[in-house]
C-alpha cells in the first residue's frame, strides 16, 4: 500500500507522470486535488482514482496562465489543508526544421507553464504550510534538459533550468520549518511527451519504474532525484567539459517531434 499524505494536490494529472502519481497515491482516506487542462481527461483520471477509494476534487485549468493558477490555489487553500503537492504539469517543444529560432509564443508559453506557474504555486503552498504548521512536502517535476543548453529547445531547457534552481532555493528557504522540497529530474520517460520526439531516446525508462523511483524518493525525503542515474554523470560532464567540446556536441544533436 503506497505511503502518502492524506491530502495531495497534483498538477498535470491528465497524463504522464502526473496521472501515474495520482493513481499511485489513490487509496481510501486520501483526498486528491487533481489539476489539468483537459476536463475530459481529468475526469477519466479522477474516476480511476475514485475506483481505488480516493476522494477526488478536479480543477480543469490552463496552467500557462499563472494568475488564474494562483487565484484558484488561493481559493483551494482557504477551504482545505494541503499536506503534499506534486507540481508535475509541464510541456516541451522544439524548434521546427524550417525555423531559425523558436517563436515568441513558444518561449512565453513554456516559460509560464514550466517555470512561472509552478514556482508561484510552490511558493504559495510553502506559505500555506508554514502558516498552518504543516510539515508538508512539495515536489517539482523538472527535466534533465535544464542541465544543458539545447539550441533546438531553448524555451524548454531554460524554463526547466529556472524551475530546478527555484526548487533548490525554496528547499533551503523552508528547511527550518521542516517542509520537504523534492526535485525530480527525469530524462526520457515513456510518456506521451517523449513519444512525440523523433530521435534516439537513450536510457528510456518505463513509466511504472519511474513512478517507483519517484515515490521512494518522496518517502525518503530526498532533495533531488535524477532519472535514470546515468544523467547525473552527464550533468557533471556538461559542467566540467571544455566549452568548445560541449558546444560541438550540443550543436549537433538532431531532434524532431510529431
Amino acid at each position: 500500500m503506497p505511503q502518502s499524505s492524506d491530502s495531495i494536490l497534483i498538477t498535470g494529472a491528465t497524463s504522464g507522470i502526473g496521472q501515474a502519481l495520482a493513481l499511485f497515491y489513490a487509496k481510501p482516506g486520501t483526498k486528491l486535488f487533481l489539476w489539468g487542462r483537459s476536463d475530459t481527461k481529468l475526469q477519466e483520471t479522477a474516476q480511476r482514482c475514485k475506483d481505488k477509494g480516493a476522494i477526488v476534487l478536479t480543477y480543469p485549468i490552463d496552467l500557462t496562465n499563472p494568475v488564474s493558477a494562483v487565484t484558484l490555489l488561493h481559493e483551494v487553500i482557504q477551504k482545505f489543508t494541503i499536506n503534499m503537492a506534486i507540481l508535475a504539469a509541464g510541456s516541451g517543444d522544439i524548434k521546427a526544421d524550417q525555423d531559425i529560432l523558436e517563436s515568441q509564443k513558444t518561449l512565453y508559453g513554456l516559460a509560464q507553464l514550466n517555470y512561472v506557474t509552478p514556482s508561484l504555486m510552490g511558493n504559495l503552498l510553502a506559505q500555506h504550510m508554514i502558516q498552518k504548521n504543516i510539515k508538508g512536502k512539495i515536489i517539482f517535476i523538472s527535466s534533465v534538459a535544464g542541465f544543458h543548453s539545447l539550441p533546438f529547445a531553448t524555451a524548454y531547457s531554460s524554463s526547466k533550468a529556472g524551475l530546478t534552481r527555484f526548487s533548490d532555493s525554496l528547499r533551503l528557504a523552508v528547511k527550518k520549518w521542516k517542509i520537504q522540497v523534492t526535485l525530480v529530474v527525469p530524462g526520457f520517460i515513456d510518456t506521451p511527451m517523449s513519444q512525440r520526439l523523433e530521435c534516439d531516446k537513450p536510457f528510456l525508462m518505463p513509466l511504472d519504474k519511474a513512478v517507483q523511483h519517484i515515490t521512494e524518493a518522496i518517502s525518503k525525503g530526498k532533495k533531488e532525484l535524477i532519472l535514470p542515474k546515468i544523467f547525473k554523470l552527464l550533468k557533471w560532464i556538461d559542467l566540467i567539459a571544455p566549452s568548445f567540446l560541449r558546444d560541438f556536441i550540443l550543436s549537433r544533436i538532431k531532434v524532431k517531434q510529431d
